[in-house]
């Protein structure tokens, strides 16, 4: 008895040991990748959408309606869609370092000279050109953690990732909130200028130390240990190897998969509630009556709220390895939110308790469906796909604003639009339940 209980410690032991240095090794990997990945998407969701609180100054100030706003904050996807598939190729050419450097150095700028626009044509353009100079950025980082994650550690990494996009809303609506109050008139320039130029700077500092800090590659990277790098090469090597054949899965494989075209339509669904919001959830408060500082603090809750989900969510997918379930229910409890918000339009705090209730669902649901791609994609075609994913997803930042937009000036207020805005999610989570069964996520 003893001796066969010391031979079932024998067995077990290295496993053990295994599990402890990976979970180990990927931590070391995680600190040194994921701050300042998440730090780049902070700016990235500030300098996308911190028009939706300049504008409650710069609308009056320039004398713009709700459609000039309205197309000039969805213009930037056409740019952002145009340039987003040959982004990502690049980046598998040139790698991860110089791709964030002329990505986050040209969209800093661009947004900076927002501060100058005075005309819609000029607002147009600018806004053009940060979609442009921004197109690739998410789906490449999305890629980039592919080359460093097994499939069963990725959810997580990528709940990580999209955790930025919803804790930018933390800090985007103080710092609008207290810039746009008490800076308007300084040196001669309003409070939305001061809001353009000191979002977008920082972007430009910020490419230059992602240049210097991040590895292309395991395999290139400084700060891990030969054997470590080996054991990433072989741990992701299996990893493929027990999803099938890795280089069988072609770029035209890719664009020829209708899992693709799918998971990008549901993208699509996803996005239209995170830009509606984005973009018009501070005019949503300042029809309550809220003042621009009490909006830029009340925009925390929600952003909280999604943050929290966020990783609870990819975590316990990831322990399940289940991602059907995981995003139907936070794509219904997002579609719940906006619902309910409907009720309380009279009631500021009441509203944001159920905006809080809809970026839960939405940031959860959205996280977990990045987590599969890489499941069914080889490295051939990740990159093309998940920008092909991305671009068709995107393309819901230049329906949203505008729908909103138009749906607020047909009804005279934001009804409506929530309540297309949750049947969006509804629908998605329908396609994953129904449409996408769990044995399509394996590779064919």
């Amino acid at each position: 008895m003893n001796t066969a209980t010391l031979d079932a410690a024998d067995t077990r032991t290295p496993a053990s040991a295994d599990a402890r240095d990976d979970a180990a090794l990927f931590r070391k990997i995680t600190w040194r990748l994921m701050p300042l990945l998440c730090a780049c998407y902070v700016l990235n969701y500030l300098d996308r959408t911190n028009v939706g609180y300049a504008q409650l100054q710069m609308k009056d100030q320039l004398g713009f309606s709700d459609a000039v706003f309205g197309l000039g904050a969805g213009i930037f996807f056409i740019g952002y869609a145009v340039f987003e598939i040959p982004s990502n190729l690049m980046l598998a050419k040139i790698g991860v370092r110089a791709t964030l450097l002329r990505i986050m150095g040209l969209w800093g700028l661009a947004s900076a000279a927002m501060m100058f626009a005075t005309t819609p044509m000029q607002f147009y353009v600018l806004r053009f050109l940060i979609g442009v100079f921004e197109a690739g950025f998410a789906p490449g980082v999305l890629f980039y953690l592919t080359l460093w994650f097994p499939s069963h550690r990725r959810a997580q990494a990528t709940a990580l990732f999209f955790m930025a996009f919803g804790a930018a809303p933390i800090v985007a609506g103080p710092i609008a909130g207290l810039t746009m109050t008490y800076l308007d008139g300084v040196l001669a320039l309003r409070g939305w200028q001061w809001l353009f130029l000191l979002e977008g700077l920082p972007s430009v500092l910020l490419g230059i130390v992602a240049f210097r800090w991040l590895s292309n590659s395991p395999a290139q990277a400084p700060w891990l240990t030969a054997a470590e790098k080996q054991r990433v090469a072989r741990l992701l090597a299996e990893d493929q190897a027990a999803n099938g054949a890795a280089e069988r899965h072609t770029f035209g494989a890719a664009m020829r998969d209708g899992r693709v075209w799918l998971i990008g339509f549901m993208s699509f669904l996803i996005i239209l509630g995170i830009y509606a919001l984005s973009f018009w959830q501070p005019t949503i408060l300042k029809s309550m009556g809220l003042s621009v500082l009490q909006i830029g603090f009340y925009s925390v809750i929600p952003a909280v709220a999604g943050i929290a989900a966020n990783i609870v969510v990819g975590r316990h997918s990831d322990r399940r390895k289940e991602r059907r379930w995981h995003f139907a229910i936070g794509a219904l409890a997002g579609a719940a939110g906006l619902a309910l918000t409907t009720l309380f339009m009279q009631s500021p705090l009441a509203a944001v308790l159920c905006l809080a209730l809809a970026a839960m669902g939405i940031s959860s649901a959205f996280t977990v469906l990045w987590a599969i791609p890489g499941n069914f994609m080889s490295k051939s075609a990740a990159a093309a796909g998940i920008a092909l994913i991305s671009t068709i997803g995107g393309s819901a930042g230049l329906v949203a604003p505008m729908m909103v937009g138009a749906l607020k000036t047909l009804t005279g207020g934001f009804t409506a639009s929530l309540y297309v805005l949750s049947g969006a999610l509804v629908l998605s989570a329908l396609l994953m339940l129904l449409v996408l069964p769990a044995s399509a996520l394996a590779r064919r």
